[in-house]
């Protein structure tokens, strides 16, 4: 009874753990332009950016065709970020001074800058697998 007992411990100690992860938390805003080209979207250049004025833990800016996308990356493990992107995730805004700009969430990420790409649904496309 006790070994059973244990067990079933165990297990909830072990589902309470993974309820702690996010799907892509693990990956970094870099990896996303190397999802883009594997997906074979025209990756020109990546640079690395401020994340401080969405207040992100990283960020890059990714140029795609020629018009450049921000990846925003959030670490979900920190309870202030999950908030901080949970609610730009439910408004579909973020933003900077003041000013409302659309974005794109998905796990850990926001994407900014997708709406006059002309590969939007591509990066989109690649967005929803990017895990």
């Amino acid at each position: 009874m006790l070994k059973r007992s244990a067990g079933a411990l165990l297990l909830l100690l072990l589902a309470g753990a993974g309820c702690r992860s996010v799907g892509n938390n693990y990956l970094e805003a870099r990896d996303f332009a190397d999802f883009l080209k594997r997906d074979g979207v025209p990756v020109e250049s990546v640079r690395i950016i401020p994340p401080e004025p969405f207040r992100a833990s990283s960020a890059v800016a990714i140029l795609v065709g020629n018009s450049e996308i921000g990846v925003y990356k959030y670490d979900r493990t920190s309870e202030m970020q999950k908030k901080r992107l949970e609610q730009i995730e439910k408004t579909g805004r973020a933003y900077i001074t003041g000013i409302p700009y659309p974005v794109k969430v998905y796990g850990s990420f926001m994407i900014f800058g997708l709406e006059k790409n002309k590969h939007k649904r591509a990066i989109l496309d690649t967005l929803r697998k990017f895990r």
